[in-house]
């Protein structure tokens, strides 16, 4: 397990605890501290457990960056890649490698992952499927959908062969990383929670062009595929506009523009709309959008 941080040492302190409540299954755990200046070292420095290993970096190198110093040093066939203001849920990495070891024909296993809005204080379970099952994910990650780092366990090699995570993708690494392993072969969709997802005022801002990052992430990959397979992509990336169409729409009280739009999002890939991944996470999305507005 790779756990890179970088001026979080309250919350680092409760995440490491959490992968030592890791039981029935070994692991170890590697620390990349990304040049922190609150003391996170010295606090490092007081673990003594064969199975953690800390590096620091001596200037701050970036979230990607830090992780491939991690996975440069992981030793097992499995690593996982957990942010320092995330926690795991008792057994997570005993159900997710148990997963993978009843698949060898799969590249990772996701999880579902808790979402804590800590200012509100609530908490949920994100979209995700209630029973196991073994899915290629590539479609539904060209129409966004997404999984955290820590609701994952990737193959280590698989992840080493593709060369990691790309330095040069900012705000969208885990996508970027996706869509490039997820070529290789299907996932393994594992129902139990593995991890709490913190929303909170210290993350990263969210950037205005977001979509846009998304989009030339996508469109790289889509370059990569079969030329047979790009038609039907970029469909999918236009189905992507459509849904964040409608989810502005219904955001801004345009609730009839944004039927018109998730309709003809439906109508230009129905196919996805069956996925276990997509639809239920589509219906979460713009209907929470939608819900609002009469709230």
């Amino acid at each position: 397990m790779v756990l890179t941080t970088h001026n979080r040492r309250v919350w680092l302190e409760r995440c490491v605890d959490s992968v030592y409540r890791q039981h029935d299954v070994s692991f170890e755990l590697v620390v990349v501290d990304d040049a922190s200046a609150d003391g996170t070292m010295e606090w490092l420095r007081t673990i003594d457990d064969p199975r953690v290993s800390v590096i620091r970096l001596p200037q701050q190198s970036g979230l990607s960056a830090a992780r491939n110093r991690g996975l440069a040093e992981a030793r097992g066939q499995f690593v996982m890649f957990l942010d320092d203001d995330d926690w795991l849920e008792r057994g997570a990495l005993r159900k997710l490698s148990a997963g993978l070891a009843a698949h060898p024909e799969a590249v990772a296993a996701v999880g579902a992952r808790r979402v804590w809005f800590t200012t509100e204080d609530y908490a949920r379970r994100d979209s995700h499927p209630h029973v196991p099952r073994l899915r290629n994910i590539v479609d539904d990650l060209l129409v966004d959908w997404s999984a955290v780092s820590g609701q994952n366990l990737y193959r280590t090699a698989l992840v080493r062969r593709i060369g990691g995570y790309d330095p040069s993708v900012v705000q969208c690494e885990d996508r970027d990383l996706w869509l490039r392993l997820a070529v290789l072969g299907p996932v393994v969709l594992r129902p139990e929670i593995v991890m709490t997802y913190r929303y909170h005022p210290g993350q990263t801002t969210r950037p205005a062009n977001l979509r846009q990052l998304r989009e030339k992430v996508a469109r790289t990959a889509i370059q990569t595929l079969p030329a047979a397979r790009r038609p039907y992509a970029l469909r999918l990336r236009r189905t992507t506009w459509l849904l964040d169409e409608a989810e502005d729409a219904f955001t801004t009280g345009r609730v009839s523009s944004g039927v018109v739009h998730a309709l003809r999002a439906v109508a230009n890939t129905p196919a996805i709309f069956l996925s276990p991944l997509v639809g239920p996470w589509t219906l979460r999305r713009l209907g929470g959008r939608l819900a609002r507005r009469f709230t």
